[in-house]
């Protein structure tokens, strides 16, 4: 019998709310929607496939107080409760796992990829005993039976914790998992019909990854340095299959960096979701210069409803900057085509580039106008710790402000590497993005007719009224919603 039999592991996702040095505003996030933490469900899959008894509290969906969540642990009374971190929520995470530890005292359990950066810093806080710092597949269940068993944790390859002097150890890198081998996630656990975003069209509603890594370099993302690793379409679709027929999931948001990276591998999961007759909306992300007219035929023919493309300036100097080996032509010719095959368009767009003004702010406002998108993000450049983007911030100012922000609670404004722009000038002009792309009378009038259900026309009313309310004051709030 495995060591890791019958262990009691509780997994929580804390609610969150604005903070400093977000990629977005206030009023979009409060109005983005609510989705599951996939990476948490992927570890409950993991825990299950090595015999733990695992309870899923997601209090942010189910709007849960401390004192609701910790009622449910003490009824369940778990060996260990787990946790993932993001790094610019670090303290709203460790908020809970301190209040919860004081009144569910067992070990606490972390991960994420911000423990792959700053693990001794985290490490640095009592009520975190162990950490997971990559890929769970292989580490967690190891640290468990090592745990379960006495056996000395150095030994297990992707973890970090402290030993009895207070000295913390970070033991190597724990070997990548072979994707399609990995446990889909535990979706069973937590109630599908909670989870939406603001352009979901049915429930229940899921997020989604086919694939991990990235093969691009852009600046700005640090999925690009790891290696691009695909999962078959026949793991793809048997998950999707699974979702549909077990869980009653109608949507699904694919939330890999770039879907179309290899276009063969495209084809051929529509193709398995046509064979299976799998009744499934979906929506993707990519990169133009990814795709295809038959990718965006095969697409729309299994079911795909939205693309969402990462176009992110509307200057082509900044695009070089970002390594964004792409055009301003392409985006209108493969956006056009898009729309074309009947699937709707999202474009990404950023504020605070390296070398940005007001005058490139005013082209990328004007590209993102002229492009006929459906939808459209602002976000406000933020350097993000593991990206080249904070590398430059780092050889710019010699403060590691993320880390400075882990240990000594310091919470400054993050400013943008090669950037002369205020945090409230790209504050205002982000704003006023939303506010010209989405009340025009002609793009106004074409959303409405979009409109399929009351619950879909109250979140837009209310959006739109708070956008209008609260268009010129600085906020602290983004729109990251997935850990």
């Amino acid at each position: 019998m495995p060591a890791t039999d019958g262990v009691k592991v509780a997994l929580v996702y804390p609610p969150y709310g604005p903070v400093r040095n977000e990629p977005g505003i206030k009023t979009v996030k409060e109005n983005y929607g609510i989705f599951p933490s996939l990476s948490l469900l992927y570890v409950a899959g993991i825990l299950e496939k090595a015999g733990c008894e695992v309870l899923f509290i997601d209090a942010h969906a189910e709007e849960l107080t401390i004192d609701e969540t910790v009622a449910r642990l003490k009824r369940f009374s778990p060996d260990y409760v787990g946790y993932t971190i993001t790094t610019y929520l670090f303290f709203q995470t460790m908020d809970w796992i301190k209040a919860i530890k004081d009144l569910v005292p067992v070990p606490t359990i972390v991960g994420g990829v911000h423990l792959s950066i700053y693990p001794r810093e985290t490490l640095g806080y009592d009520a975190v005993d162990y950490a997971v710092t990559g890929e769970a597949e292989h580490a967690l269940p190891e640290l468990l039976a090592a745990l379960t068993s006495g056996n000395d944790l150095s030994a297990v390859r992707g973890v970090a914790f402290r030993k009895p002097n207070g000295e913390i150890i970070v033991t190597p890198k724990a070997p990548d998992c072979d994707v399609n081998e990995a446990p889909f996630p535990a979706r069973q656990l937590i109630d599908n019909s909670l989870y939406y975003s603001f352009i979901s069209k049915y429930k229940n509603f899921s997020c989604f990854i086919t694939s991990r890594g990235c093969p691009y370099k852009c600046i700005f993302c640090e999925q690009g340095s790891k290696p691009f690793r695909a999962r078959s379409p026949n793991n793809v679709v048997d998950e999707l299959e699974l979702c549909h027929h077990e869980y009653g999931i109608r949507e699904f948001d694919f939330f890999d960096s770039s879907f179309t990276i290899r276009k063969d591998r495209v084809i051929a999961i529509c193709d398995e979701i046509k064979r299976r007759k799998l009744d499934i909306v979906w929506a993707a992300r990519t990169r133009v210069d990814c795709i295809t007219e038959d990718v965006l035929k095969a697409m729309r023919s299994a079911g795909c409803s939205r693309i969402y493309y990462g176009i992110e300036s509307g200057n082509r100097e900044i695009l070089a900057t970002l390594k964004k080996s792409t055009s301003l032509d392409m985006y209108r010719d493969v956006i056009s085509r898009t729309r074309a095959n009947g699937i709707h368009t999202f474009g990404y767009f950023m504020v605070g580039n390296p070398y940005e003004t007001e005058a490139t702010v005013r082209q990328t406002i004007r590209l993102a106008l002229s492009l006929d998108l459906d939808y459209a993000q602002f976000s406000k450049v933020t350097p993000m710790p593991a990206t080249e983007m904070y590398t430059l911030l780092l050889k710019e100012t010699g403060r590691d402000y993320w880390r400075e922000h882990i240990v000594a609670g310091i919470d400054d404004d993050i400013p943008r590497p090669l950037c002369d722009m205020s945090d409230e000038e790209i504050q205002r002009w982000t704003r006023l993005a939303y506010l010209r792309f989405y009340y025009r009378p002609t793009y106004m009038a074409r959303a409405a007719a979009r409109l399929k259900s009351y619950d879909e026309l109250k979140r837009s009313a209310e959006t739109a009224i708070q956008m209008l309310t609260q268009s010129t004051a600085r906020d602290d709030a983004g729109m990251e919603v997935l850990a």
